[in-house]
């Protein structure tokens, strides 16, 4: 009897084992790759980046370094001036002509002097009405310091020359007291030429900042926002201690990301470099997007895959960047602490109104509101108690007045309302007197009874001035006539 025939083994396992073993390594070949290419493009762009930010230092460092020495020139010419106040007229436009001589023609407007009672006794310019100059914030600061410093200003229109201007000035003291202010008015538009004539990118930008973080001459977009008092809401403000550093950022100006490089300067202002995000990183972008063209030939089964997660992460980051500017429009717009409306949207709203009242033929009433004897409140009861003194203040003052109204918080214990189309002094002096009312009334806060009080000041549109600076800057004085008057009070 025949034996059986032999079956030959089967293949089909060792064959599907070889399949699957060619799979995973190339699976894992491919992940691996894909991680070191990606690993390398981070690199190359975190490398791009940190030259960027030592980029953005150095040439904040070395503009820094050119504006010290011209504000140092603007100094001495105003120390040269100070010394022969005493000399009279002749000597005192003798040195004022020479000290101009210095300085690029379209960059010094005039040089003057503010008497002991604010009032103009000298302009470059020649014969000038007798202005009230004891308004600015300059003049109040150095009428009340004791210590000789030189205060540079935010930009103010000019009352005389008409331009947009950046004050530079010092105290002129007569046995140790204070006589006035020798002051420099220095045209923003020629400060913006200087920064330009130093060359940076067409998308790039340098930026004088104040002391106290308000935007005093930008390259980009400026006039836009001259005199608005902006303030740049950065740690490099409040820390005084540090002299440079850097940050990345959307710009509120053109909603461009950059990457900015600071440098405090001894003047106490601070200069500010941005390099274009996109600009700095499109040779690093373009590498990597050429790695990405070479891995998805290389891995076609995968590209439905990677496209479908790009599109995923592309709709993911426009969904953040909408949610980012929300909250960055928020912040910009409305104060933190209480909710009202800051000063930025308070100066955007009252040019506004004006244009519709000067069309309508409408009238517009500003209040300037100062709290009377809310510092040693603050200083009593602490600063958490003080914000919710602050939060009821605003509550009130939004009780008071019509849905079409504006009430806004300037900073501080400052509030500002703004109430169109209202008709008469005598409603606007109604309007100042419930304020001074309401705000006189005990306030509870968590059990404790505080009463404080309001300084109102009142300015009406278009009898008192015409313009939203003007307007403020109206009713402030105002307000500090009533403040002299004896507080819990208003003045127009």
């Amino acid at each position: 009897m025949s034996s059986p025939a032999v079956q030959p083994p089967s293949i089909q396992w060792p064959l599907n084992a070889i399949r699957l073993a060619i799979v995973v390594a190339s699976l894992i070949t491919l992940v691996f790759g894909w991680v070191d290419m990606l690993r390398n493009a981070s690199e190359a762009e975190a490398a791009v980046l940190e030259r960027a930010r030592l980029h953005a230092r150095a040439q904040a460092r070395t503009v820094g370094e050119f504006v010290q020495a011209t504000l140092d020139g603007f100094d001495l010419a105003l120390k040269s001036v100070r010394a022969v106040v005493t000399e009279g007229p002749a000597a005192i436009d003798r040195q004022a002509q020479l000290a101009q001589q210095g300085f690029a023609a379209d960059l010094v407007l005039q040089i003057f002097i503010i008497d002991r009672e604010g009032y103009l006794s000298y302009s470059s310019l020649g014969p000038s009405p007798r202005n009230y100059l004891g308004d600015r914030d300059y003049f109040r600061r150095l009428s009340a310091a004791r210590d000789d410093f030189l205060v540079i200003s935010e930009p103010v229109l000019g009352r005389l020359t008409g331009r947009w201007s950046i004050q530079v000035a010092r105290a002129i003291r007569r046995d140790g007291e204070f006589d006035g202010v020798v002051s420099m008015a220095l045209s923003v538009d020629g400060w913006t030429e200087q920064l330009m004539r130093l060359d940076p990118g067409p998308r790039d930008t340098l930026t004088l900042v104040g002391r106290q973080g308000e935007l005093l001459v930008r390259t980009l977009d400026g006039t836009a926002h001259y005199g608005k008092g902006l303030r740049l809401q950065r740690s490099f403000v409040t820390q005084y201690e540090v002299e440079e550093g850097d940050y990345t950022s959307e710009s509120r100006a053109d909603g461009e990301t950059r990457i900015y490089g600071w440098r405090r300067l001894r003047s106490g202002v601070i200069m500010v470099s941005g390099l274009m995000l996109e600009d700095v990183l499109a040779p690093a972008r373009q590498a990597r997007e050429w790695a990405m063209a070479r891995g998805v030939a290389l891995s076609a089964i995968f590209v439905l895959a990677i496209l479908a997660l790009l599109a995923a992460l592309g709709r993911y980051g426009q969904a953040m960047r909408r949610l980012a500017s929300v909250e960055i429009w928020q912040r910009a717009n409305f104060d933190l602490v209480t909710g009202l409306p800051n000063r930025a949207l308070l100066l955007d709203r009252l040019g506004r109104m004006l244009q519709h009242a000067r069309r309508q033929g409408a009238e517009v009433v500003v209040l300037f509101i100062d709290l009377d004897l809310f510092k040693p409140v603050n200083d009593r009861f602490g600063h958490e108690f003080g914000d919710r003194l602050l939060v009821e203040v605003a509550r009130r003052l939004e009780q008071l007045f019509r849905s079409e109204d504006t009430v806004a918080r300037l900073g501080g214990d400052e509030f500002v309302v703004l109430m169109p189309a209202v008709t008469g002094k005598e409603l606007a002096a109604h309007a100042a007197r419930k304020v001074v009312e309401r705000l006189s009334e005990p306030f509870d806060i968590d059990g404790q009874a505080v009463s404080i009080s309001a300084s109102v000041g009142v300015a009406l549109f278009p009898h008192d001035a015409d313009s939203p600076a003007a307007l403020i800057a109206g009713a402030d004085a105002a307000m500090y006539r009533a403040k002299n008057a004896g507080r819990a009070t208003w003045r127009s």
